[in-house]
């Protein structure tokens, strides 16, 4: 890619030290504080993923999902609504080639290895959860827990990888204060070049109605062997060659109590000692002497 065609990066983003957790899981995660600089327009490559970063130059990289979540942050935590903001101009088609533009993240999710796919976990609240690891362009940083996609809206967010938390049935437009769309592919294909199940991580503009223009959404649906002649991805430049780093913490998984501990726990010992000797008298009145005797080990 000729570096004239590259955008300035003349923004400048303080993300703030956040992190998250999963008891499930046996983990939780932190990142730092850190500052990078980044473009405030979209490059336009029109390829596939793993094409489109071996454009990068060096000393520059691609945004994360949880760099890009960040600056919608900012905005929203300043009482603006990011969807209107200049900054994400490609994903409305309001940049200079009037099209709605696919952006790539170096995020990534995989299916662990060994786990059925299609399998998920229930919550308290009967929320649906998949199990998967996250990428870092080709580096597993963590393992989280995914809601539901399927259009549904982002009411919570996992600000340490740029994915919701929670995510809640749609509503009719506008359906303030909710700006965000979400997809996920529970089943991808399997990527020839990791040889792994994985789906990349991108954005890009839905729900384009009426006077609002639309919102974004937050994408876990294609493979990043996918392109279209309107993908792109958006230029950073900090924290390292290789992104944000991201610290694990091992904790202590909470105890799953099988239906049988739960029944016995609500049981009196003393109602379990009188049943028990119950059934003592009852088998010494209808069993013979010898059959008595081996099934007790007398």
């Amino acid at each position: 890619m000729a570096t004239a065609s590259l955008p300035e990066m003349k923004e400048r983003l303080v993300l703030p030290a956040v992190s998250s957790g999963y008891p499930t899981l046996g983990a939780t995660y932190k990142q730092s504080r850190y500052e990078v600089d980044h473009a405030s327009r979209l490059v336009k490559t029109g390829k596939h993923y793993y094409d489109s970063k071996a454009e990068i130059p060096e000393g520059m990289r691609m945004s994360t999902a949880g760099e890009e979540l960040a600056i919608q942050l900012a905005l929203e935590r300043a009482g603006k609504d990011p969807r209107k903001a200049k900054i994400f101009d490609d994903l409305f088609a309001r940049g200079p080639d009037k099209v709605y533009m696919w952006q790539w993240t170096e995020t990534g999710l995989r299916v662990p290895k060994g786990r059925e796919a299609v399998k998920y976990e229930i919550d308290a609240q009967g929320r649906k959860y998949w199990a998967r690891i996250v990428l870092d362009g080709d580096k597993e940083v963590g393992e989280i827990l995914v809601p539901e996609g399927g259009g549904r809206l982002a009411a919570e967010w996992d600000e340490v990888f740029g994915i919701p938390r929670v995510t809640i049935e749609n509503q009719d437009f506008p359906h303030k204060p909710y700006t965000t769309h979400f997809w996920f592919n529970a089943t991808p294909n399997l990527d020839d070049t990791s040889g792994h199940y994985d789906v990349a991580v991108g954005r890009w503009s839905f729900w384009r109605h009426g006077v609002d223009g639309g919102c974004l959404s937050v994408d876990a649906l294609y493979g990043r062997l996918n392109a279209s002649s309107d993908d792109g991805f958006r230029l950073f430049r900090g924290s390292g060659p290789e992104g944000p780093k991201i610290e694990k913490e091992l904790i202590e998984k909470p105890l799953v109590e099988s239906p049988v501990t739960k029944l016995i726990q609500q049981l009196d010992p003393t109602q379990i000692e009188q049943a028990f000797l119950e059934r003592i008298r009852t088998d010494y009145r209808s069993m013979t002497r010898p059959d008595f005797l081996k099934k007790y080990d007398l």
